[in-house]
């Protein structure tokens, strides 16, 4: 819990440096078009950034009774949300021709020093120790719901994928996994299957979940299945829109 708060404080403490260090150098809105020019990676990428998702089961395992679920992650998504168009869209509006990782031209030391030392402070701090973090919190889902063993499930959440992951580490196949493995796994994991999963507990139980999923408000089964039904068809055409876009 220590490592996590400090990490969440660093996060907002980089982030905000950033953020003046982009206001101080000038924007330009110029070079940041409304719909760009490029969209292959977009929604499979997009897709990619909801896999926080499976480290949902895990905190509910560690989380204290009193702590919301609703107000937890509402109020965590809605601040990474505004940290991704603060960070990601002044600093696009900020460097010319900005590369496909914007970290790559922070550390290059384009704006001093201070800006070199916090985004490599934030690559290995913030991205870099949030990968095994990551790890350990999948692990603990696969062995928490008794589906593998510790040895099993160590295979697949840690090994497997820091192994395969280095083929992909350079050039442009970070992206492309990225945009591929957001469609085909993290849509499946983190859209599609908890929706046909709240689908079924819908029509197939009466009483209501441990989670206050709509908070205050109260839905009878027959809206909840027509806002779960009206999810899963954005999801399939969201799903849909991300092929498309990595094949043509």
């Amino acid at each position: 819990a220590t490592f996590q708060i400090v990490g969440f404080v660093v996060l907002i403490i980089i982030s905000l440096q950033f953020v003046c260090t982009f206001l101080m150098n000038g924007i330009h809105l110029n070079n940041v078009t409304l719909w760009g020019d490029d969209w292959s990676d977009l929604f499979g990428v997009c897709l990619f950034n909801f896999a926080v998702v499976l480290a949902v089961p895990a905190w509910l395992y560690e989380k204290k009774p009193s702590v919301s679920v609703t107000r937890a992650l509402g109020g965590s998504s809605f601040l990474a949300f505004i940290l991704y168009v603060l960070v990601g869209g002044l600093g696009a509006a900020t460097m010319h021709n900005v590369t496909d990782n914007m970290l790559q031209s922070m550390m290059a030391g384009t704006f001093g020093n201070t800006t070199e030392i916090t985004s490599m402070t934030f690559a290995l701090f913030i991205v870099g120790l949030g990968i095994p973090l990551f790890s350990v919190l999948t692990r603990l889902n696969l062995t928490g719901s008794g589906l593998c063993t510790e040895f099993v499930a160590n295979i697949l959440a840690v090994y497997l994928p820091w192994t395969t992951a280095w083929c992909f580490y350079s050039g442009s196949g970070t992206t492309s996994l990225l945009g591929w493995g957001g469609i085909f796994f993290t849509s499946i994991v983190v859209f599609l299957a908890p929706l046909m999963l709240a689908l079924h507990a819908i029509s197939c139980f009466n009483s209501e979940g441990s989670v206050a999923v709509y908070g205050r408000l109260v839905l009878s089964k027959r809206q909840q299945s027509i806002a779960l039904y009206v999810l899963i068809v954005f999801c399939v055409i969201s799903i849909i829109l991300a092929v498309i876009g990595e094949l043509y």
